[in-house]
């Protein structure tokens, strides 16, 4: 299943956590880790990676990641972002999260009403009425639970 990773959030990563080296600071032969090509030299005319239009693999940095500063090619690891799998939101070398994974707020949410399923069950009172309400609520919450775990929401 292809996750859907924002554009914003992928236009705000690249633009604020990578930046372009000069491969001449890089050691002889450095090639991008993820597609084993060699980098180009710099062009003066430097396009930062949003630009889908340049065929150069410029070697970019992740930079304020925590430990994780490593080096690849602008399309790969582009590509990588874009890709739609479950680890596109993280470093393929190192795995740290570069930003949260796409659907984590429905997990969030699927955890939240579990819970509220949970204390829903130990609730004991012997006015019908109150028990009539918290079985409304309980059927209203399997409900959101199933439109929660439906494949095109998680």
């Amino acid at each position: 299943m292809a996750y859907h990773i924002d554009g914003s959030i992928i236009q705000n990563f690249l633009t604020r956590n990578t930046r372009p080296i000069d491969i001449h600071s890089l050691p002889e032969d450095s090639e991008c880790s993820i597609c084993h090509n060699p980098y180009s030299p710099p062009d003066p005319a430097y396009l930062h990676p949003l630009h889908p239009d340049t065929e150069t693999e410029y070697a970019l940095q992740i930079v304020g990641r925590g430990a994780c500063t490593h080096i690849f090619g602008r399309r790969c690891l582009e590509r990588h972002i874009r890709a739609g799998q479950p680890w596109s939101h993280s470093c393929p070398l190192c795995r740290a999260e570069w930003f949260p994974p796409p659907r984590a707020g429905r997990w969030d949410a699927v955890v939240r009403v579990e819970d509220a399923l949970n204390v829903l069950v130990r609730i004991q009172s012997d006015d019908e009425n109150v028990m009539l309400e918290v079985e409304s609520v309980e059927r209203n919450l399997r409900g959101i639970r199933e439109i929660l775990y439906e494949r095109r929401w998680l």
